[in-house]
């Protein structure tokens, strides 16, 4: 299997909404993605404040502001067959009740999630189905950053 990276951002305004910093999900070749790496950061001001960022399957990937190139993680591997986007203007459809994982983090600090082996993120094996990264804060205004690393 071929290992990618990516990374995207998006402004969180002060809602109730959740907002989708990045996305990634399979594109015109259905196949399975298996995350197995996530940072999140708050790359804004620094506040003593909570934002609660949820990682969630996707069936749609809504309109991303930014189209984002994964990197290869081995030069030899093909390039990647997933779709991956950030800074979203029309948020993707999430699958109701498929929150992954769910991470109330302080500004302040940084949070990284690594699958144990056998414990990756899988994706369904069909286009446009893949996973997103969300996050609101209903009274804070700060910009957020998250990367994932996969294999397809």
């Amino acid at each position: 299997m071929a290992r990618y990276s990516a990374s995207g951002s998006q402004n969180l305004p002060a809602s109730s909404t959740p907002i989708t910093a990045l996305t990634i999900a399979a594109q015109s070749t259905a196949h399975q993605n298996r995350v197995y790496d996530i940072n999140i950061a708050n790359v804004g001001a620094p506040a003593d404040l909570v934002t609660l960022h949820t990682i969630q399957r996707i069936t749609a990937v809504g309109t991303a502001g930014s189209a984002v190139t994964p990197s290869k993680l081995d030069l030899a591997d093909r390039a990647s067959q997933s779709a991956v986007g950030e800074n979203h203007s029309a948020e993707p459809t999430y699958t109701s009740a498929t929150e992954l994982l769910e991470i109330p983090l302080n500004h302040r600090a940084t949070f990284r999630w690594v699958a144990a082996p056998g414990g990756e993120l899988v994706t369904p094996a069909t286009n446009n189905s893949g996973i997103g990264a969300k996050a609101f804060h209903a009274s804070a205004n700060t910009e957020w950053r998250v990367g994932c690393m996969w294999e397809e």
